[in-house]
């Protein structure tokens, strides 16, 4: 994978600056908004993995089709959140033993309320077990069902587990290099903004440069994924 080409290829463009700007505009509207308008966002950087899977020359798109990236964005994340179901019924479950303990308390038996309330923190002991587990295998699902997507321009593509969980096993490595970059990534950028933060007139460029971070490691994430695509298409080279 070329990592370094993930991060320069945006000022390749022409229009970068242009590009990265509307990007910040999203993130700054989005914090107004719920985060609804980060869906852009999403499919943006979906579009930025498709071009780099065909192998398109300028692979940053423009900010032309809005009502795609929102739609994409929105298939990925309705996606994800269909995968992410089985822990959110842990989660209810994990409610419903802490409830009925509390009712048994109420009905004045401490020997009951005792043993429910005992009984509470088993299941959430074996519930949180389970739960880190379900984390980790959604760590490495969430960009198999990006894959998936950009692959296939098939939402119910993104349902069919047994391809999206092969996708996430046969390319575990890539998947955890794409994420080791990013934090990284984004830890060194957070301390040189935090550098100049704690001068006065490095203020001035910090501020600016933190609404940037955001949206060039969104774009920077697609073309590593871009890459990840042209591979398994047999389009790309290994890692």
């Amino acid at each position: 994978m070329d990592i370094a080409k993930a991060f320069t290829f945006v000022t390749e463009d022409k229009n970068w600056m242009t590009k990265i700007g509307i990007g910040v505009g999203i993130v700054l509207l989005s914090m107004l908004l719920l985060g609804i308008p980060m869906l852009l966002l999403v499919g943006y950087q979906l579009a930025i993995t498709r071009n780099v899977m065909n192998g398109e020359k300028e692979p940053l798109p423009e900010w032309d089709n809005f009502g795609q990236y929102f739609m994409d964005g929105l298939y990925i994340t309705l996606a994800r959140l269909i995968y992410t179901s089985p822990f959110l019924i842990l989660v209810c479950i994990g409610v419903l033993v802490t409830v009925v303990p509390a009712m048994g308390a109420g009905s004045g038996s401490d020997e009951l309320a005792g043993l429910l309330a005992g009984t509470a923190v088993v299941v959430w002991l074996l519930l949180a077990c389970v739960g880190l587990l379900f984390g980790l295998a959604l760590f490495f699902i969430a960009p198999a069902i990006s894959l998936q997507y950009v692959r296939t321009n098939d939402f119910s593509a993104c349902l069919r587990f047994g391809e999206v969980i092969g996708i996430a096993r046969d390319n575990i490595g890539d998947i955890t290099i794409v994420a080791l970059v990013l934090i990284v990534a984004n830890f060194v950028l957070q301390a040189v903004i935090g550098s100049l933060a704690a001068t006065g007139c490095g203020l001035i460029i910090a501020i600016p440069l933190a609404w940037v971070v955001f949206p060039w490691l969104a774009m920077s994430g697609g073309h590593m994924y871009g890459q990840i695509a042209a591979k398994i298409e047999g389009k790309g080279m290994a890692f």
